[in-house]
């Protein structure tokens, strides 16, 4: 009887071990198809940022750089003295919250040159300079208009020969930087 007695509880326990090594089979199955799913979207991930990463810098490489903006506002500056000497105010205002639009943009680069960081180089001629412009432009002042445009000029060109570019200086336009635009004030 005791030889019956030990194959029932071994049988017994080798049934619960059984069920048990099965249960935690069972278990085990779904972690790893839980670890495969997480593999998949942690891939997928992956991809997506790789993706982004391309996308971001093909976007940087179309942005325009620091010299266009400047071009940019120059041009906007020759066009603001051109308005304000034909007394065209309303084009003058125009043309100052262009330039004042084009400053911000650049200044949102960050640019350092020669160890100068240009920006709050900007920041200072765009929140003291052009203020006082837009000053003599609503009050139609020319000739304070004249005076400001001049020292405007000094500070972008003491700003480009801090920078190590004093090879770029800016000066009042002599002629027209456009020649399909009518300056006077009669086509408003």
């Amino acid at each position: 009887m005791k030889p019956n007695r030990f194959v029932f509880v071994a049988l017994g326990l080798l049934i619960v071990l059984t069920v048990f090594v099965g249960v935690r089979m069972s278990s085990l199955s779904e972690e790893v198809t839980e670890i495969q799913q997480w593999n998949t979207a942690n891939s997928r991930l992956r991809d997506s940022v790789q993706l982004l990463t391309k996308r971001l810098d093909s976007l940087r490489s179309q942005m325009p750089g620091l010299g266009e903006y400047m071009t940019t506002i120059q041009l906007h500056a020759a066009k603001l003295w051109f308005a304000a000497k034909a007394l065209n105010w309303n084009l003058a205002k125009f043309e100052l919250d262009e330039l004042e639009e084009t400053m911000q943009a650049s200044e949102a680069l960050h640019v350092t040159r020669n160890n100068v960081n240009v920006s709050p180089l900007l920041q200072s001629v765009r929140e003291t300079q052009l203020p006082m412009m837009r000053k003599a432009v609503e009050a139609k002042e020319l000739k304070t208009f004249k005076t400001l445009y001049a020292q405007t000029l000094e500070a972008c060109n003491g700003c480009h020969h801090a920078a190590g570019y004093g090879f770029i200086h800016v000066i009042t336009p002599l002629a027209p930087p456009v020649t399909n635009q009518q300056w006077e004030s009669g086509a408003n």
